[in-house]
């Protein structure tokens, strides 16, 4: 976030607080009642709907409700909701393409049992080599 967008966020939270929450409060309050969470829940979608959304923006000069519904058919669908399946939240290797058609040649000498290790006079030819490379 911007700083410069610092400003913006807190009078979001000046105005639920001015706006919903102390009026909602002080109502519950003079019928002995407290403000909890199951609440709040349900009356903020009043609030939403019949008072923050229903207000002309002072940014826009727009009812956010009405702003909304011309936009709406531009946004893009919301993801479907996460089901709780944690194998299909994991992502996923990309799947390979099938490897290309090996020539004949290729598939013979793979089938041909290769041995373990050299004969050791292939490492001591080898050795005499580099010997010989070192000495001249």
């Amino acid at each position: 976030m911007l700083t410069d967008d610092k400003g913006k966020v807190e009078r979001f939270n000046g105005y639920l607080r001015r706006s919903f929450y102390v009026p909602l409060s002080s109502r519950l309050a003079q019928s002995g009642q407290q403000l909890d969470a199951v609440t709040a829940n349900i009356e903020v979608t009043r609030w939403l709907r019949e008072v923050a959304h229903q207000r002309v923006h002072g940014t826009t000069g727009e009812r956010p409700a009405a702003r909304l519904a011309e936009e709406r058919t531009r946004l893009q669908a919301l993801p479907l909701p996460w089901r709780a399946d944690i194998g299909a939240a994991r992502p996923r290797a990309p799947v390979a393409a099938a490897p290309a058609a090996r020539p004949a040649i290729v598939v013979e000498r793979l089938a041909e049992p290769a041995p373990v290790q050299h004969p050791l006079a292939v490492y001591e030819q080898l050795l005499a080599q580099c010997v010989q490379g070192a000495a001249a």
